[in-house]
């Protein structure tokens, strides 16, 4: 049988997300099939710096209502936050990949959704600074081999009548807060990539700003690579697929590489398709793949990587979601619950 890594030699390498929770029985299938791997959550800052304010259940809370931000006495753990450090799950995926000769993604420095809740919008700017730089310091000296990283994932509103998302970054650094953080990658790391990261890239309307977004770095040689995260559907139509090839020739225009970051197939819709899998969903999984490598390959002058998030159906991050109440199963990825390739995975691999 031809490994995805094999079949695309000549193309990009192909990666995937990967949890220090279910690496060992994933290991072989990894080390067979991938060439990069991309920590899910173990180099976020909750990953690294661990506390006790965890971020609350969103989905338990009325639309509109926000938790009360927790009470801080111990102000100094969050201005350096290096103190205080839970790397294990983080290492074990660097050594495993170190170990095997598979490159490391970088992912993320800063993001809105993996600090403590609360917590940052009380520090001053320059006690924001001085956590981020202590932050940034301390992943180029314990990671110092990851070819690349996502700076600031997320960065770009999702309403088509914004711009930047609103953050505690933002609020605390000014607009030009991007400039701040990607500079400071640039400096922390001189060796590795940088990316800049975000979801619904396809979409016309976020495809503009970010190419707004990703210009403006770039004239200021803050940035060399987009990602394009590939969060897609089984119900992906003639016409999204357009928006794909489309926006892919743009952001290949900008001169900058290409990532395909976090690319996986939902079989459940979040809007108006159906709210649990269906034959219908299941059987077109293999279809979206196929059209989207397709697609990608027609760009391999300006795609350097392709990430899958995850590698088994047994442990995507979809499955987690709940909709009208209850948990419900998805199959997004390219090998089942045994780590079997589907016919997702042949429609990838056979071309």
């Amino acid at each position: 049988m031809t490994t995805l890594k094999e079949a695309y030699k000549n193309y990009f390498t192909i990666g995937a997300a990967v949890s220090a929770h279910w690496l060992d029985e994933a290991a072989d299938t990894v080390k067979a099939n991938f060439s990069t791997v991309t920590a899910e959550n173990e180099m976020k800052y909750n990953g690294i710096h661990p506390h006790k304010y965890q971020r609350p259940d969103f989905s338990k809370l009325k639309k509109g209502e926000k938790p009360e931000p927790p009470e801080i006495t111990d102000r100094e753990r969050f201005v350096h936050p290096c103190k205080e450090l839970d790397t294990a799950p983080a290492d074990k995926i660097y050594g495993f990949a170190k170990e095997n000769g598979i490159l490391v993604r970088g992912h993320t420095l800063s993001w809105h959704g993996s600090y403590p809740y609360g917590i940052f919008e009380q520090l001053s700017a320059e006690e924001l600074y001085t956590n981020t730089v202590e932050h940034y310091e301390f992943m180029t000296q314990h990671f110092p081999d990851c070819f690349c990283w996502d700076v600031v994932n997320e960065a770009i509103m999702d309403k088509p009548e914004g711009y930047l998302r609103e953050t505690v970054y933002k609020e605390k650094f000014g607009e030009d807060y991007l400039f701040t953080l990607y500079s400071l990658a640039r400096k922390y790391f001189p060796n590795a990539q940088i990316c800049c990261n975000d979801y619904n890239e396809f979409i016309p309307s976020k495809r503009d700003k970010i190419l707004k977004l990703v210009n403006s770095l770039k004239e200021r040689g803050l940035v060399d690579i987009i990602g394009c995260q590939c969060h897609i559907n089984a119900f992906f139509k003639d016409s999204d697929f357009d928006n794909m090839s489309r926006a892919l020739e743009m952001y290949a225009n900008t001169g900058l590489r290409i990532h395909i970051t976090e690319m996986d197939v939902n079989c459940v819709s979040w809007h108006d398709g159906p709210k649990e899998l269906t034959r219908e969903a299941v059987d077109n999984v293999p279809k979206v793949y196929s059209r989207a490598f397709e697609i990608f390959r027609q760009f391999k002058e300006a795609i350097d990587n392709v990430t899958l998030w995850g590698v088994s159906n047994k442990h995507s991050w979809l499955n987690s979601f709940k909709l009208d109440g209850k948990r419900v199963e998805n199959k997004p990825l390219l090998f089942d619950e045994n780590y079997n390739p589907t016919e997702a995975f042949y429609s990838v691999a056979e071309f």
